[in-house]
């Protein structure tokens, strides 16, 4: 009797310090869910178990599932690096006979560190290797994968093959309350140096056809899913594909966030013709929450991360007017900072300040980074205190400062970054306009008071969490600086 081959593909779980680990566990990385549905669709027996919803693999019953694999993938970003590695390895350990692939940006960029932990390691995009990986063509060493030249070979993305998916459904409430995530595009035309992606995926962005990414919505929405959430690095860089696909969305009565640039808006880089008809369009077709990476808010810093932003005002009454703009629209704006080496605490006021002033709802701000593939790690790589690799790539995170090189010591940079956010999330994110804002959305009043106080309460437990890690963090600092 035939048998099919048996394909587990793991996300591995994030630090458990972390502090943004509880929207971590709402928003799974899509490729282990991509190449499972790729392969499903194929006749491959494929399932994802992800650490971040159903907990530790090996103190689960599912352990027993993975060990009988034929081929196990394990998906690494650089901040899971380690717990990826210390998965196979456990694997390897406990007798498992399947072959142990590695993927993701961190695999692409640190193939032979990932290979030292397992059989394959795949750089760059899977889908173009993955079937000749669960087939046995392909059992050792380095494999660089061509890029996917059209996307629209990639199935709609199967989320009940992820394991617990129901339960991580769930916590939302009801299904139609929960953001459903889904990519149609892969590449970013800019080049900030702190970024991997144009690295990892190219500057020329592919995308979907406006066909596929239809009829994929048609299939969620068909399942009881109301509101989507677009991956996407920037979700307008195509304005004529963005349009079509929101008159295409509008009479679906779903809602939609997504990532844009706060600047987006206007139609030329000297911002003299805004396209109020595209967010119109947006506003229309379900537009939500947008996530904008503002990144900083002085031009010095902007320049040196290679961030542009059209028009050639002062960059914070830029932002001020865009983000103005954002707001008449209608959208809520969850604002992403980056605190650098050449930052101060006057800096991190600037940001809260900024962010108060211009009622921004939410925010967050990450640590400047170096990730492996990145002109930043070049630059910072000789002034890193945490270098035990792979074992300290766990704080390679956006919440960690693992340089001594900067204005402030590592130490400060800690306790300011999250005082920032304490400051800011006084109240636990209540605020009258979001209160406001919840209640002109489509939908029941008490649905969006049940969404507003469940983001209060996690911001809270985040932040008390946060506390526990900025202080054990610390302590592993100064043990750097006795060294």
């Amino acid at each position: 009797m035939f048998r099919a081959r048996k394909i587990r593909l793991l996300e591995p779980g994030s630090r458990p310090g972390r502090p943004f680990n509880a929207w971590i566990r709402r928003w799974p990385l899509l490729g282990p869910l991509t190449l499972a549905s790729w392969l499903h669709e194929r006749g491959y027996d494929a399932r994802v178990y992800n650490e971040n919803i159903s907990g530790p693999l090996p103190d689960s019953d599912r352990y027993e599932d993975v060990l009988s694999a034929d081929v196990i993938g394990i998906s690494t970003m650089t901040a899971t690096a380690s717990r990826g590695y210390e998965l196979a390895d456990r694997l390897r350990r406990d007798g498992s006979a399947a072959t142990i692939v590695f993927g993701g940006a961190h695999a692409t960029f640190l193939p032979d560190e990932a290979l030292s932990h397992g059989d394959v390691v795949v750089r760059g995009e899977g889908e173009t290797v993955i079937e000749a990986i669960a087939r046995g063509d392909i059992a050792e060493g380095i494999v660089d994968a061509e890029p996917l030249a059209d996307l629209d070979a990639l199935p709609t993305i199967d989320h009940t093959l992820m394991d617990d998916f129901d339960d991580l459904v769930g916590g939302s409430g009801r299904r139609e309350l929960y953001p459903l995530p889904l990519m149609t595009s892969r590449g970013c035309p800019y080049g900030c140096t702190y970024c991997c992606v144009t690295r990892m995926f190219g500057r020329r962005v592919r995308r979907q056809s406006v066909d596929k990414v239809h009829a994929a919505l048609k299939r969620y929405a068909d399942a009881g899913f109301g509101q989507v959430f677009f991956y996407d690095d920037n979700f307008t860089t195509d304005r004529r594909w963005t349009r079509d696909l929101l008159e295409r969305m509008r009479p679906m009565r779903l809602r939609f966030n997504a990532q844009a640039r706060v600047d987006f808006p206007w139609a030329d880089r000297a911002r003299t013709k805004l396209d109020t008809d595209l967010l119109r369009s947006m506003k229309r077709a379900g537009g939500d929450v947008l996530y904008v990476g503002y990144e900083t808010v002085d031009d010095a810093t902007a320049a040196r991360w290679n961030k542009g932003y059209r028009g050639a005002d002062r960059l914070a009454v830029r932002l001020a007017e865009d983000t103005h703009i954002l707001h008449e629209a209608g959208f809520w704006v969850h604002g992403m900072f980056v605190f650098g080496p050449q930052h101060t605490e006057s800096t991190a006021r600037q940001i809260v300040d900024f962010a108060r002033d211009n009622r921004i709802e939410t925010i967050q701000i990450s640590v400047l980074t170096p990730l492996p593939g990145t002109p930043l790690m070049n630059e910072l790589r000789p002034h890193l205190m945490f270098r035990d690799f792979p074992n300290d790539w766990d704080f390679y995170d956006g919440t960690h400062c693992v340089y001594d090189h900067g204005r402030l010591p590592a130490e400060r940079v800690q306790r300011v970054v999250f005082d920032a956010h304490r400051t800011f999330y006084r109240w636990g994110g209540w605020s009258l306009r979001r209160v406001r804002g919840l209640l002109e959305q489509r939908g029941g009043a008490v649905d969006k008071l049940r969404e507003l106080w469940t983001n209060a309460r996690t911001a809270r437990r985040t932040l008390a969490s946060w506390r526990r890690e900025t202080e054990a963090f610390i302590g592993r600092i100064r043990q750097k600086v006795v060294e």
